[in-house]
């Protein structure tokens, strides 16, 4: 079954193998980003296989593009909950650097806290690198709150990441 989520002025649906190319313009675009969770500012095809083969590689786990236009603007990983994991997660939003401060952002992720909804989902966590701090910003103003700090491995380092979560309204 494929996945495919219609918002107002995106649409996210399910990223193949063979997609990923097209997503390293989208990496590359943020150097900081990489330079946090890799110690390089760019992104090689195999880290992103790799990457992709990890999270697929989780039965409930999903690689999505997020597309305006028919145009891949950014990716966003999740993790819905099942039996063996109650909790949601959004394991990664990354945006291509000139889509960011246009609101595509919390489009994306207001998207997918409703599929978590319609999933059982009560709550949908993430981990922020504790040095990113338009990150912090970005996931306090949309509601998520710290409940724990740890080290733990984001790309190619191992660091101390900020766990937040979300509690979900369903709406009727």
């Amino acid at each position: 079954m494929s996945l495919i989520l219609t918002g107002e002025r995106l649409i996210i649906r399910e990223l193949l193998r063979e997609n990923l190319p097209d997503l390293l313009a989208t990496y590359n675009s943020n150097p900081k980003y990489n330079q946090l969770r890799n110690g390089t500012s760019t992104v090689n095809l195999g880290e992103l296989e790799a990457e992709y083969d990890t999270t697929i590689s989780i039965p409930s786990g999903h690689w999505l593009a997020i597309t305006r236009e028919g145009t891949i603007i950014g990716v966003i990983h999740i993790v819905l909950s099942s039996e063996n994991d109650s909790k949601s997660w959004i394991s990664l939003l990354l945006l291509h650097a000139d889509h960011q401060q246009q609101g595509f952002g919390k489009e994306a992720v207001a998207l997918i806290e409703d599929y978590c909804i319609q999933h059982g989902s009560q709550h949908v966590h993430h981990g922020i690198i504790a040095h990113n701090e338009p990150a912090l910003l970005f996931w306090g103003k949309l509601g998520y709150e710290q409940y724990r700090q740890v080290e733990a491995p984001v790309g190619l380092l191992t660091q101390p990441v900020l766990l937040v979560a979300k509690w979900l309204t369903p709406t009727k």
